[in-house]
């Protein structure tokens, strides 16, 4: 972070929050919460998306082509990884139109493992712009992120 200034993000498969960080006249760091969004796709299977593979209504009802449709269901793990993948494509494209908007200068992005995997591998070219850092910090309020000490390592190192 320069003196007085730096941006973060905290994500995970559920939302994403983008911060602004201030240096304040006394040297501690204030952060302020600048913009979010949340995954619209996490109850999609309880309303009304098909329980079966292949688009069947019912075990062996005919699909459009005439053909049965497959007799299994979709585990929950795959619906799972399918909206986590599809929310870290969203929160990819909110940054790179939110954070030049809002946040000119390099974002510090915060997340856990598994969905910092899956945010890497959508924003392949986005490490000159943001720097990608493991940790489930979405719980924590303003004035928690600001005593963080990963949060504090982040912004110092810039």
């Amino acid at each position: 972070m320069n003196a007085t200034h730096g941006w973060i993000v905290v994500a995970d498969a559920r939302s994403a929050s983008l911060f602004e960080c201030k240096r304040t006249p006394n040297g501690s760091l204030h952060i302020e919460a600048v913009k979010s969004i949340r995954n619209p796709h996490e109850a999609e299977h309880e309303r009304g998306r098909p329980n079966l593979a292949g688009g069947a209504e019912r075990r062996g009802s005919v699909t459009s082509s005439g053909a049965h449709a497959a007799p299994h269901t979709v585990g929950p793990k795959h619906t799972a990884d399918e909206e986590h993948r599809r929310f870290a494509r969203e929160v990819h494209a909110w940054l790179a139109e939110t954070a030049h908007r809002s946040a000119p200068g390099r974002v510090t992005l915060f997340a856990p493992a598994r969905f910092l995997g899956l945010l890497r591998e959508e924003s392949p070219r986005a490490g000159d712009d943001a720097s990608f850092r493991e940790g489930d910090l979405t719980h924590l309020r303003p004035q928690e992120l600001a005593a963080h000490p990963a949060v504090l390592s982040a912004l110092s190192a810039r």
